[in-house]
């Protein structure tokens, strides 16, 4: 017997915007959502998986213009990340943890803020290698300003660039201009008011090199919570995840254990 039309609409765009990075099961308890940074795509997370329980449903965001969706208009700004991604998360029967990086931890934000306006608040927000909203400001130059050398030599710094891809010409020319229209969206990021505070617990990571996150602006989560706020400042730049993931996961897994019931 088919799904009523409702049913299916909404399976559809969970399919769309949400990436199982392994097989589903009946039993679980909990989702995790990945949010990937600027440039990246869900199967940037593929890895994820083997470090967090089995009755956890660990899910990657498949932004518009990235892998499966490859082909598709990317987003302009964040609003049109946050606004589906919030609408899907809140018809799932589990807790919802978020975890975004960069990019991604903006996107993040907001899902959270439409998330508790809409009644169905996360139970833990964990933001990474990005500065409190509030006090997110845009790079100094436009990254559509920037020429190929130029923001080459800027991921390189930041370390986002895997050192096979560099061997590839065609898919590097796709990675940066996937960076170049997913940084014009960060940049065009803005807050958009004092009132807008959490009331899960914040969880932030960071890296203690990186350039474009400075420590103190890392610390400023603190603020945009009612709730609990932690701080974890690791060794390492802009992508200090790499090196990390046994700690990070390690933290996101107690903070699934404290799951806040539907």
């Amino acid at each position: 017997m088919s799904a009523p039309p409702g049913e299916a609409a909404e399976s559809r765009e969970e399919q769309r915007w949400l990436w199982d990075t392994r097989p589903r099961t009946a039993a679980a308890t909990a989702t995790l959502v990945l949010l990937p940074h600027s440039g990246g795509s869900a199967q940037g997370y593929s890895d994820w998986a083997r470090w967090l329980p089995s009755d956890v449903r660990v899910v990657a965001a498949q932004y518009p213009g990235r892998g499966a969706r490859y082909g598709q208009t990317p987003a302009t700004d964040i609003a049109a990340l946050a606004d589906p991604l919030a609408e899907v998360l809140a018809g799932l029967d589990t807790p919802v943890h978020v975890f975004g990086h960069s990019l991604g931890a903006l996107v993040g934000f907001e899902v959270c803020w439409r998330l508790q306006r809409a009644g169905r608040p996360a139970a833990a927000f964990h933001p990474s290698a990005a500065a409190a909203a509030h006090v997110h400001r845009a790079a100094s130059t436009s990254p559509t300003e920037l020429t190929d050398d130029e923001l080459l030599a800027l991921l390189k710094e930041r370390g986002g660039v895997p050192e096979d891809l560099l061997l590839e010409p065609d898919l590097m020319d796709l990675v940066m201009d996937a960076c170049r229209t997913d940084m014009a969206v960060t940049d065009s990021y803005s807050y958009g008011g004092a009132d807008r505070r959490l009331d899960c617990p914040v969880v932030a990571f960071g890296g203690d090199r990186d350039s474009a996150v400075p420590v103190d602006r890392l610390e400023r989560w603190r603020e945009l919570t009612t709730g609990t706020c932690e701080v974890h400042v690791l060794s390492g730049g802009h992508f200090y995840l790499h090196d990390h993931m046994a700690t990070v996961t390690a933290v996101v897994r107690q903070h699934l254990k404290e799951r806040r019931p539907l």
